[in-house]
């Protein structure tokens, strides 16, 4: 009998989080391609801890089985975003947004449709991919639909991110298909950015940040390198540093508006 290859939902790792302790900033955080809520958790609690309102929803076809992942869209990605942050404006004086790998690339693309968005934080985001199989994704799933799983970049060898078990090769294709909208739009991307990016990510590579930093719209932006981390920055040693750099943004912009 075949065992089936899921991994349930009930485990706490792939739960969504918020948190309203009521102040005037709300951060919407976004976990990565393949990843969980729990790969974001520590940034997340971080921010709630200091008096921010948080959302950080489980984005479609994770924490279920993969074949549910390829069958998403990256506006059901984008969707699963816009909900909670419209829960967030509500309830906030002003909205930030913040992500992880692809949760940074759904960030910056919910920014640049959104004004009311006041600021960014990216960690190791997705734009451009080293692999030259990734652009033509949408025609390899008609081939080959998945792949080793991809996650637990970490430097921290105590720690394993919660991923889901195979990488969808559909689902490549619709976060190459969300990245390519993500850097056209760049120019006209004009809120401040807060850019961290790990010198020893093995999943994508420096030249994402450089590239933001280089051709974003902001005159506000900023690159932090991230010594003591991998790809998934926000388990690793630096999520302490990305934490008290996020609040100090977000705080600071907050503090500056009219």
């Amino acid at each position: 009998m075949a065992i089936p290859d899921t991994d349930p939902v009930p485990d706490p790792d792939w739960e969504p989080y918020s948190a309203y302790p009521g102040g005037p900033m709300g951060v919407l955080v976004s976990h990565g391609f393949t990843g969980s809520p729990a790969s974001v958790r520590h940034l997340a609690e971080s921010l709630a801890a200091a008096g921010c309102n948080v959302e950080c929803p489980r984005l479609t076809g994770h924490g279920t089985d993969w074949r549910e992942l390829a069958r998403a869209r990256a506006e059901d990605w984008l969707a699963d975003l816009e909900r909670p942050l419209a829960r967030l404006k509500a309830r906030s004086r002003m909205v930030f947004v913040a992500g992880l790998s692809m949760g940074g690339t759904l960030a910056l693309r919910l920014a640049q449709t959104d004004p009311e968005i006041r600021g960014v934080a990216l960690i190791n985001h997705a734009l451009v991919f080293e692999n030259p199989l990734v652009p033509v994704a949408f025609l390899l799933k008609h081939v080959v639909r998945s792949t080793p799983a991809i996650a637990s970049d970490l430097l921290d060898p105590a720690v394993r991110e919660p991923s889901c078990p195979r990488t969808p090769t559909a689902g490549v294709a619709e976060l190459a298909r969300l990245a390519k909208a993500a850097r056209a739009a760049l120019p006209a991307t004009t809120q401040p950015l807060l850019i961290f990016k790990s010198r020893q990510d093995h999943v994508l590579s420096a030249r994402n940040a450089t590239l933001t930093l280089a051709e974003a719209g902001a005159t506000d932006k900023e690159l932090v390198w991230l010594d003591q981390s991998c790809h998934v920055a926000t388990m690793d040693y630096d999520k302490n540093l990305i934490a008290e750099r996020c609040l100090a943004f977000f705080t600071r912009l907050a503090q500056e508006r009219p």
